[in-house]
């Protein structure tokens, strides 16, 4: 009898994935310790781990049982779009989540997708994992420097890999969108089974349909292959849970723990369901997105989601009120959102399927399932980007009957984006509140503070080494497998998750954020900002190409410019951004003025 037969058939499930481990858990004690006595520096033994942050050690060894994982993404799902925060839309499985776990209101990605994936992944600040700008918007000066590669850098290690390394199964089905590169992609990143876009979105339907006039076809990778063509059935959020369920049911005798990556591309435009389900939502939404908006933050209000005395942030210059649409935009724009609203169903129809399934089979009860969105709603006009405005009416079926439908084109706007982001200031790509504060939620049986609302400031760089603590696996540091590799940001929480903690708060914690010109730099209570007009996709919003300073804990709307009254909290902060601007060799676009502005 071989030693690997023995190990998968002979010895008990805790027993086995220990051994199974040694080799990694020694090599990666050995690596810290002489890291640990290489550096003298108090901030860079901190960083080798944070790990030991929770634990007082470099690493720890996994409990008995250790874990699953799964990790659930939405691609543009602002935070009141979904029951547990306030919204109308059903999300019965979501919600249930929130029931048993604990949400989070000051949950903070980038403002777009790729930026926060590799964060995700890495536990690293998005420039540290190389996706300082999304590869399709690097300017001319960003393009070969380091922090602005557009695919997750070679000196960062994912969470995947050293998952897989110690002995998880891992899986990944839905949206990449870090690299098309073969170096880059999934299965060369620690995903053992994947079927993934490459993109950052495209047609949910088989005929493959890409996003931009640039990008026309959608490119889909099985293990990291080609693929030609797809089932004639294929609807996007249905197969990646689809893909998930095939591997949990293909190893669900093994005994080994998973990590199990669900990355839907929903409710990315453009906007497509079944024909089924076109009529979820018939109706509902004909009175337009300003009464939405009010009745969302009134019932975020009442949920205890946001605090009573919030200002809600003013509507844009360029965005029009609901009044101000004619008779046939209202028509249109209450059919996108239906179909927006359908959509997000059909998400937690299919989330609800794979926890349904974890549930009969025994595994949910050892399953940490964390659900979150990539960043806040998307309200920009697709129509503007590069091409689109001659490409699309040539390429797609525009037509009122058609929408939502295969071969259609539709984006929810501006203005559901506002409903989307309830009282917070813009959207989608804008480093404003309503751009980079997301929903998120954790839940698994034993959690502490179920059901409670977390104000506390979390990042999605703190998913990574959190996930990594559940597991009982180390970060290596500085160095893997003899290469130089950036140490993890974040900060796990998983202390708090299990109540060895009471809160998260963290007063003096900095994050930083740079993305297509704009700055950001959050301390405690306050936020200094720098938007941008450009590119020119994004619409220009009102505060643009100056610092503004807000105290989000006071004003989450970012409507009161404390610049002036507040000078030398303004100098701190700027201060702050300029210390953040040079650890990650940030490089500003060529249209936005130095950093010391």
């Amino acid at each position: 009898m071989t030693q690997a037969f023995f190990l998968s058939c002979a010895l008990p499930r805790a027993l086995r994935f220990l051994l199974e481990r040694v080799s990694f858990i020694v090599s990666v004690t050995l690596l810290n310790l002489s890291l640990a006595q290489a550096s003298t520096a108090d901030e860079e033994i901190a960083g080798l781990s944070n790990v030991a942050e929770q634990n007082g050690t470099l690493q720890h060894l996994p409990t008995s049982e250790a874990p699953n994982i799964l990790l659930v993404v939405a691609d543009d799902l602002g935070m009141f779009d979904i029951g547990a925060f306030g919204s109308e839309i059903r999300t019965p499985n979501i919600d249930a989540l929130a029931d048993n776990g604990v949400s989070f209101n000051s949950f903070y990605t980038s403002a777009t997708c790729s930026p926060t994936r590799a964060m995700l992944l890495t536990g690293s600040d998005s420039h540290a994992a190389g996706l300082g700008n999304m590869v399709e918007h690097l300017a001319d000066n960003q393009r070969g420097k380091p922090g602005y590669e557009g695919h997750i850098s070679p000196n960062a290690v994912t969470i995947a890999t050293l998952m897989k390394e110690a002995g998880y199964h891992t899986y990944m089905a839905g949206k990449w969108h870090l690299g098309k590169a073969p170096a880059f992609l999934p299965d060369r990143q620690g995903f053992e089974e994947s079927f993934v876009l490459l993109q950052g979105g495209a047609s949910y339907f088989n005929d493959m349909m890409g996003l931009t006039s640039q990008v026309p076809k959608a490119l889909y990778r099985h293990n990291g292959k080609p693929v030609e063509s797809l089932p004639e059935d294929f609807y996007a959020t249905e197969y990646y849970a689809d893909f998930i369920l095939q591997q949990l049911n293909k190893n669900q005798d093994d005994d080994k723990p998973f990590f199990a990556y669900l990355a839907f591309s929903a409710p990315h435009w453009p906007l497509q369901v079944r024909d089924e389900h076109l009529n979820l939502y018939r109706g509902q939404y004909e009175k337009g997105y300003d009464i939405l908006r009010e009745k969302r933050i009134a019932s975020a209000i009442k949920q205890g989601i946001i605090g009573p005395n919030v200002t809600p942030a003013n509507r844009d210059n360029y965005m029009l009120s609901w009044s101000q649409l004619s008779k046939e935009q209202q028509k249109i724009q209450a059919k996108s959102m239906e179909i927006y609203a359908a959509v997000v169903e059909r998400m937690d129809f299919q989330l609800g399927r794979v926890l349904t399934s974890l549930r009969e089979s025994g595994e949910l009860e050892n399953t940490v399932v964390i659900f979150m969105s990539d960043n806040g709603a998307d309200g920009s006009d697709r129509s503007k980007l590069e091409g689109n405005d001659t490409w699309l009416p040539q390429a797609w079926d525009l037509s009122y009957q058609n929408m939502g439908k295969k071969g259609s084109y539709v984006y929810p706007g501006a203005g559901w984006a506002r409903a989307s982001v309830g009282p917070f200031q813009h959207y989608k790509e804008f480093l404003s509140e309503g751009g980079i504060r997301s929903p998120a939620i954790i839940s698994f049986p034993e959690v502490a503070h179920k059901k409670q609302m977390v104000s506390d400031v979390v990042s999605v760089k703190d998913l990574a080494p959190t996930i990594l603590d559940f597991a009982g696996i180390a970060h290596p540091g500085h160095e893997y497998q003899g290469k130089a590799v950036k140490p993890m940001t974040g900060s796990s929480i998983e202390g708090f998750l299990k109540g060895n903690v009471a809160s998260i708060k963290q007063d003096e914690r900095v994050l930083g954020w740079e993305l297509f010109g704009q700055k950001a730099i959050r301390k405690g209570d306050w936020k200094l900002l720098w938007l941008s007009s450009k590119p020119a996709w994004l619409a220009a919003p009102q505060n643009s190409e100056s610092w503004r300073l807000y105290n989000i804990a006071n004003d989450p709307g970012e409507q009161h410019d404390l610049v002036s009254s507040e000078p030398e909290k303004f100098a701190e902060m700027r201060d702050a951004w300029e210390q953040y601007a040079i650890e990650q060799s940030v490089v500003l676009p060529q249209w936005v003025r130095a950093v010391s502005d």
